[in-house]
């Protein structure tokens, strides 16, 4: 089934700008972005908003671009429940071209769906990747099993 996903313009660039910044410790940023699922038929979701991760919810791990903690987790689920959005675990990996998950990200990413999806059961959530000049997203419906690829990602006005 195609997923499109409308992301503003504005909020794209704040998220660039944000997974861009340096971090004492981590090779990567991490962020939190925020959905609603707008149709069932032909599902469509309209990024809202996004939330950085702060610093200190960074666990010390060179065996990873970035790692988070268990609060950075529950700060995300607690925004769902805030707002009744669904929510997408946010990195950039820093190269032109269209993005792809990395051993690492397809091995333990996923494992944080399941909680996501337990505080927004009528939303869309997943994993949202971004490069300087392209984005992909796996997309986990409310109703399916696994996740699907987004068909289309659009920057909006």
């Amino acid at each position: 089934m195609p997923i499109t996903i409308h992301l503003p313009r504005a909020l794209h660039q704040a998220i660039l700008a944000d997974l861009r910044r340096p971090h004492a410790h981590a090779a990567e940023r991490i962020g939190f972005l925020y959905g609603r699922l707008a149709t069932d038929s032909v599902p469509v979701i309209l990024m809202t908003r996004y939330v950085p991760v702060p610093d200190e919810q960074y666990v010390v791990d060179h065996t990873v671009g970035a790692r988070i903690n268990g609060d950075a987790i529950r700060a995300a689920m607690q925004g769902v429940l805030d707002t009744g959005d669904g929510v997408f675990h946010t990195h950039m990996h820093e190269w032109s071209g269209r993005p792809s998950f990395s051993p690492t990200d397809d091995d333990e990413l996923p494992n944080l769906i399941p909680a996501f999806r337990a505080v927004g059961r009528d939303q869309a959530s997943g994993l949202f990747l971004l490069s300087p000049d392209s984005a992909i997203a796996d997309v986990w419906l409310p109703s399916a099993r696994g996740p699907e690829r987004a068909s289309q990602i659009t920057l909006v006005r």
